[in-house]
């Protein structure tokens, strides 16, 4: 895919896209686990429900987040696993997903 097509995709347009392989847009989203839990639930609120549909009616693809302030054991973090079972999460997310696959929470000090 060339230069052109790839910022006609960044400014919406999705006409002339290549096969994909996958059918899967997987992304993780990662910040602090205590840190933007508002901006965190308003994106699995508003946001993301808006994109499945999106995905799904548009262009048959299934949509799915990766939100690992849900699942992480107590004991993963008794044991500092936290940052590999995120590592892993985010390397399925790259195996998986046919786009995009990582959302970044900051905050603005």
């Amino acid at each position: 895919m060339d230069d052109r097509a790839i910022d006609g995709i960044f400014l919406g347009c999705l006409d002339n896209l290549p096969p994909v392989s996958s059918k899967i847009v997987r992304i993780f989203t990662s910040s602090t686990f205590t840190d933007m839990s508002m901006e965190r639930n308003a994106l699995m609120e508003e946001v993301y429900p808006r994109i499945k549909d999106f995905c799904r009616e548009k262009h048959g693809l299934e949509f799915q987040v990766v939100d690992m302030r849900w699942g992480v054991r107590d004991e993963a973090t008794d044991d500092h696993m936290t940052t590999d079972l995120c590592m892993r999460e985010i390397e399925n997310c790259q195996r998986l997903s046919m786009g995009p696959n990582f959302v970044v929470s900051n905050t603005l000090i």
